[in-house]
């Protein structure tokens, strides 16, 4: 009997036996479905078991962490003991110590066993001179440190300063003789709160900490929910500096089986329906074959048309998984787009490249459209190119297939827009720098009209004066006037001209400059000035700090400053000029002990043309605003700090 003969026979016998062909049916998707249940079974068992793992391993490394911290408390109070065995500046160091260590409670030290020296005092002087060695609840773990020459944690105990805790004590010997412990002790409230186990989600999971009793061998518990937990699930770790045993208990131990009851159910019903479906369908073989070769026919059709779409289609097109967000399929336009072949792009996902600033918004998206929640979204978002460059995009994301109200595939649509982003910064940009120059003008065309308006006025007002004068004393006495108005009206012209050209200077000449060996200069220039104020210069910038900038510039800002913290130096004080440098933040700190600024009534006219904020004759108002201008035309950004009577810090970053 040959093939051909088989299988008419086969057919013969499925079309002539609908309900046993459908019975069959029933069984085999039976069989498929309750093997894809017990994968998924497998799986939620997995994802559980990992997420408690990951929840235990966090927790462990915070017990750790903890405990190495304690540690180094304890071996700095051991530092602290002297050759004699006295221990030097005790409460300064351990108070320091508890500062700056929120997991330990309290420090002592344990001469020959016995707690002499104790941090903080009040609330633990209940413990003074009480024999560790000597007491049965405390002596065995003691003396296990005094062996092993290590720290370990004794605990949790009853203290007779009250409450439980932890008592990590390290054996400290002087020339070779035991000398006694460094302990801290850590509450137990303090230990659970640092180890994070508060901070976990109790609805799924507890935590239950457990220790063996050196003196009845039995394992105590000391968290609440002690009752019997050993049938449930639960993941369990010892620590070794404690001999502890710290379990992570699973409070839904049969949520996985609720789980794969529905997901049998769901499977025996369509195996049900797919056993009644395939008999119905035997029933008519004739007319479902032709509605099968008609259906075939549309789908070619249909194929053919989305492939020529999808082939063709001048943006980028990708059918994509999903739970994982791997790519099933792309077109040639998303490669080019992302710069990845067909080949490269099958081996990974979206989230590969995606920018990382975008890539959460996505996610968030993506788990809203997975789970139903929504069929489909848009954003701009940018992927990171083969070549490394930036590429905007504008998504557009569609559910393609749902399974129990949950999205397994996506269609996912991009267009490049990158050269739209660039040309919205480019016009951002140029609209920001028209706003901010109108400003600056708006503001220089105020002081030109405000000081011209000013110096003219006195000149025509001697000028009036001068007609009626007769003596040569007066008219001398109104030509010296008019000399210190046009003297006056020189400066304020000079100043101007000063702003016009460092806001109008396009080619600025900028050099490699040694920021220590200008402020040097600067100090030098200014030596007479220094002398005769006593005042203390430190520069404290190091000598391989190097910086961009145009040399006159950085000289003149310099000079301002400097010589402003020298004339505005306080009366009743030495005055003290600090100049440091940030390298991280590339800023310049100028800070002195002067009369300072109030800023709250002076900030917005702190650097301001000819605005002075004190009674100094020497102020003209006219050095903060030429340095703050020429800081700005280097891109640079001025901050200032000040308090009267405590002095004045001006920070000045570098670009």
């Amino acid at each position: 009997m040959d093939f051909k003969e088989l299988l008419k026979r086969v057919s013969y016998w499925v079309f002539t036996r609908p309900k046993t062909t459908g019975f069959i049916s029933f069984l085999l998707m039976l069989l498929l479905l309750g093997f894809l249940v017990k994968m998924r079974y497998e799986m939620v068992k997995e994802n559980e078991r990992r997420e408690m793992n990951n929840v235990l391993g966090v927790v462990r490394q915070n017990f750790e962490q903890v405990l190495k911290s304690s540690y180094t408390s304890a071996l700095t109070m051991a530092m602290t003991i002297n050759d004699e065995g006295k221990p030097e500046h005790f409460d300064q160091v351990a108070k320091q110590l508890l500062d700056n260590n929120p997991s330990v409670d309290a420090v002592q030290l344990v001469p020959d066993g016995v707690i002499k020296y104790v941090y903080p005092y009040e609330e633990n002087k209940a413990v003074i001179n009480y024999n560790i060695l000597s007491s049965p609840q405390n002596r065995f773990e003691a003396r296990k440190s005094i062996k092993s020459k290590l720290m370990f944690f004794a605990g949790p105990l009853k203290l007779k300063q009250g409450g439980i805790a932890v008592v990590g004590r390290l054996p400290v010997y002087k020339n070779n003789r035991f000398w006694g412990f460094s302990a801290v002790v850590i509450r137990l409230e303090t230990l659970i709160k640092e180890s994070g186990i508060n901070s976990i989600d109790n609805t799924k999971y507890y935590f239950q900490f457990s220790k063996i009793n050196p003196v009845s061998y039995k394992e105590e518990f000391f968290l609440p929910e002690k009752q019997e937990f050993k049938h449930k699930p639960l993941l369990k770790v010892t620590i070794p500096d404690g001999e502890w045993n710290l379990y992570l208990i699973s409070r839904n131990q049969n949520i996985v089986i609720k789980q794969l009851y529905t997901s049998v159910s769901l499977s025996l019903l369509l195996s049900i329906i797919i056993g009644l479906w395939v008999t119905t369908l035997i029933k008519k073989p004739a007319e479902l074959q032709k509605l099968i070769e008609v259906q075939t026919k549309k789908i070619i059709k249909r194929e053919a048309e989305f492939g020529a779409i999808f082939d063709q289609a001048p943006v980028g097109i990708a059918k994509l998984d999903t739970l994982t967000g791997k790519f099933i399929t792309v077109n040639k336009e998303y490669c080019k787009i992302v710069g990845y072949s067909l080949e490269e792009l099958l081996k990974t996902d979206f989230q590969s490249i995606t920018h990382e600033e975008d890539l959460q918004e996505d996610l968030d998206n993506m788990e809203q459209l997975r789970n139903g929640l929504i069929d489909d979204f848009s954003m701009e978002k940018r992927y990171i190119h083969k070549s490394g460059k930036i590429v905007w995009i504008n998504l557009i994301v569609a559910s393609l297939w749902k399974e129990a109200n949950k999205v397994l595939n996506h269609i996912a649509i991009v267009e490049d827009i990158t050269d739209k982003k660039r040309a919205e910064e480019e016009l951002k940009q140029s609209f920001e720098l028209v706003s901010e120059q109108n400003k600056r003008l708006l503001n220089f065309s105020y002081i030109v009209s405000h000081n011209l308006r000013s110096h003219t006025s006195n000149i025509e007002l001697i000028s009036g004066l001068m007609e009626g004068i007769k003596s040569q004393e007066e008219q001398a006495e109104m030509v010296h006037l008019l000399q210190k108005v046009s003297k006056s009206l020189d400066d304020t012209m000079r100043n101007l001209n000063e702003v016009v050209n460092i806001r109008t200077n396009l080619n600025i000449t900028i050099e490699r400059l040694n920021l220590h060996d200008y402020i040097e200069k600067s100090v030098a220039v200014l030596d007479k000035q220094i002398r005769d104020k006593k005042a203390d210069v430190q520069n404290l910038v190091p000598n391989h700090i190097n910086i961009d900038y145009n040399a006159a510039y950085l000289e003149s800002i310099l000079y301002n400053f400097i010589s402003n913290a020298i004339r505005y130096s306080n009366p009743k004080k030495k005055p003290l000029i600090v100049l440091q440098f940030d390298e991280e933040k590339k800023a310049l700190s100028i800070t002195d002990n002067g009369i300072g600024i109030d800023l709250k009534r002076n900030a917005e006219n702190l650097f301001g043309m000819y605005k002075t904020f004190n009674n100094n004759p020497d102020a003209k108002g006219i050095g903060l605003f030429i340095s703050k201008n020429q800081i700005d035309a280097m891109g640079g950004r001025i901050e200032t700090k000040s308090e009267i009577d405590e002095g004045t810090t001006f920070t000045i970053y570098f670009k």
